[in-house]
């Protein structure tokens, strides 16, 4: 398996992990029952809540940027150093992403996430040149 592959494996990986953490978050907050529900009638989240809630909507958003990407690039065969560089870039700076942005640290979020779209861009770059 190409370094790419593996990346976009571990990037799905950690989706899944945050949203496990979201789902036992809302049985300890909100109890099995109303967690189990439809969650229509509950009061908005606030704090690491909606940040956490927030970060994998974010995680989503770049995973569906990510992944064609990748996939052009490992099906075109263009795989090369820069382009395993770029996917590792990506899927490290997310997970930090995530880490600050729950834990609400503005400016290291910000550097996560251009670090991350730096990444994207040194995958893409075979496609371009």
């Amino acid at each position: 398996m190409s370094t790419e592959l593996y990346m976009l494996a571990m990037a799905g990986g950690f989706i899944l992990l945050l949203t496990l953490i979201q789902g036992t978050r809302n049985i300890f907050a909100l109890g099995l029952v109303t967690a189990a529900g439809n969650q229509h009638h509950i009061a908005p989240w606030s704090g690491w809540n909606d940040r956490l809630n927030r970060a994998i909507r974010n995680q989503i958003e770049g995973i569906v940027i990510f992944a064609p990407i990748l996939l052009a690039v490992e099906l075109a065969n263009f795989n090369n150093e820069t382009t395993a560089l770029g996917a590792q870039m990506f899927v490290y700076a997310r997970v930090a992403h995530a880490i600050v942005y729950t834990l609400g640290i503005p400016w290291v979020r910000t550097t996560a996430w251009a670090v991350g779209v730096a990444g994207i861009i040194l995958l893409a770059s075979p496609l371009f040149g």
